[in-house]
């Protein structure tokens, strides 16, 4: 079984002199990284899969609201043979999300582990909730 879709022979590239037909190389991959967003009273996280990503290869940006998240990933198949089937991809990561005035842009931090990366979005004061006390007269 064959499943090379994401590999092209190198003897497409103008360069053929020094190409076997055997030899295949990697195209570049951008995935959309899935996603779970939780909400609490004071926070949204946004739990993002990023597998085979290096926490110093992320990128976190907020730019006129939109949250923007990139991650480079290394080829880690270079060196294991020839590629006879694929079904797992590798490939850079890219996601952006529109966020409110509600979000406190400055305070957003975020933790990478066990490939998942965990983005904490704190709210402002004037969109959290609260309790209003009523008096007696």
């Amino acid at each position: 079984m064959n499943n090379t879709t994401n590999n092209t022979t190198c003897c497409s590239d103008t360069n053929t002199d020094t190409c076997t037909t055997n030899d295949t190389i990697k195209r570049t991959q951008n995935y959309r990284a899935p996603v779970d967003v939780f909400e609490t009273n004071a926070t949204f996280r946004v739990l993002a899969d990023m597998p085979g990503a290096c926490s110093d290869s992320i990128e976190i940006s907020v730019e006129d609201n939109m949250l923007t998240i990139t991650a480079k990933v290394e080829n880690r198949y270079d060196g294991l043979g020839t590629l006879n089937y694929q079904e797992y991809g590798v490939g850079d990561f890219h996601r952006s999300f529109r966020i409110g005035d509600g979000i406190d842009a400055e305070s957003i931090n975020a933790i990478y582990r066990d490939g998942v990366l965990e983005v904490t979005l704190p709210k402002t004061e004037a969109v959290k909730p609260r309790r209003i006390d009523i008096r007696t007269a």
